[in-house]
């Protein structure tokens, strides 16, 4: 199997913005020391989620101190970005990670940005503006020094690019990209075109059909066992995770601390007003929302956003999704900036050292000279 550390933090008020980004990068040179597969930043404007806001910015400072571990976005809204501007700094990112980094890319969701004029684009005009301005970021990246000027026009920008994009990728042809998304058109429309997905938070079974879906696009669009086994390997999905030294320890700090608030479309049920979150998650979750956002059952929101226990319990639930054949689980530790960053780091290190072994942990290796651009291979990597 393979992880990933997800610098999903939540601050409770401007104040904690250092703590959380300082949680965050020790973190991630943690997890980069231990084995994760890849560290991913995210992006957010104008709210307490992710306060460092740009992950292209927070993933390039995060370049000089990485040394195996990818460099993952997750997500950027490709609809409020320019489009060269957003292959540009992919590539740079590339050449940063000489080839281990991975964009996860959407259409972003409604009222996105809040500020920007694309806030209240209809769901078919925002997909789009996406196609369209995914059109000019593989143009883009296929264009070569000589070859005619760029022209595009997306509807939202317009212009030509008249020399060449830079820097070039590191990788040949262009940087790792995935699209982020749940829905099952979108996935089994990726699959067909070859592209990797990054999925958000659901339960097994329903994580277990929207990955064959996945799979079954893969093969209607050629990709023979082997190509599908690299799509698979980047497709993550998002946990929650605490690990403690026992299973009632772990539920205990959830709910003392207040780790998992429910947001405002997860209600309890009847009955369910005096009950643990312990007790809750144990309970029948009734129907599971498909994606975020939607109404569903406290119960089934715990069960398709966290993972909570001793070693020996998580690795059991963890290996589950990778018996599934679902290999790649994106995971948060740090959720809330008024938990005591102890927590975090001891569930991080309980991960690290006592269940990734248990479900046999393994990094992604970096690209392999065949994948690298001719003539960067001779160059000597930043981080021997």
């Amino acid at each position: 199997m393979h992880f990933s550390l997800f610098l999903g933090q939540r601050v409770s008020s401007a104040e904690h913005d250092t703590r959380a980004i300082d949680l965050g990068i020790e973190q991630a040179v943690y997890a980069d020391e231990h084995g994760f597969a890849a560290v991913y930043a995210g992006e957010q404007h104008f709210n307490d989620y992710e306060p460092y806001a740009d992950g292209f910015m927070m993933a390039s400072y995060l370049a000089g101190l990485l040394r195996t571990a990818y460099l993952g976005l997750s997500v950027v809204p490709l609809v409020i970005h320019h489009p060269l501007f957003f292959a540009e700094r992919a590539n740079l990112l590339d050449q940063l990670t000489k080839g281990r980094m991975i964009a996860g890319i959407s259409a972003g969701r409604p009222r996105e940005g809040g500020a920007w004029h694309k806030a209240d684009l209809e769901p078919a005009e925002r997909q789009r503006l996406f196609d369209a301005k995914l059109d000019v970021v593989e143009r883009a990246w296929a264009h070569e020094p000589g070859d005619p000027p760029l022209e595009f026009d997306t509807g939202d920008e317009h212009g030509a690019m008249p020399g060449r994009l830079m820097p070039r990728s590191y990788r040949r042809g262009h940087p790792l990209f995935a699209i982020g998304t749940n829905t099952p058109a979108k996935v089994a429309e990726a699959g067909r075109r070859g592209r990797f997905v990054h999925f958000g938070p659901f339960a097994l079974g329903p994580l277990t059909a929207i990955a064959e879906t996945y799979r079954r696009g893969l093969a209607e669009g050629g990709a023979d066992a082997a190509a599908i086994g690299r799509a698979m390997r980047w497709a993550i999905h998002t946990k929650m995770v605490l690990v403690a030294d026992t299973d009632d320890e772990a539920w205990r700090l959830v709910e003392g601390a207040g780790l998992l608030p429910a947001p405002p479309w997860v209600r309890r049920r009847p009955g369910e007003e005096t009950l643990s979150l312990q007790e809750i998650a144990r309970r029948d979750p009734g129907p599971l929302a498909p994606a975020m956002g939607m109404p569903e059952s406290l119960s089934a929101y715990l069960r398709r956003i966290a993972i909570v226990g001793s070693p020996e319990t998580v690795a059991r639930e963890v290996a589950r999704y990778g018996d599934a054949g679902i290999p790649h689980m994106h995971v948060r530790f740090a959720f809330g900036s008024e938990t005591d960053p102890a927590v975090c780091r001891r569930s991080l290190e309980l991960f690290a050292t006592e269940v990734m072994p248990r479900v046999g942990a393994t990094p992604i290796p970096g690209p392999s000279p065949e994948e690298i651009r001719p003539e960067f291979r001779a160059e000597p990597a930043l981080h021997p």
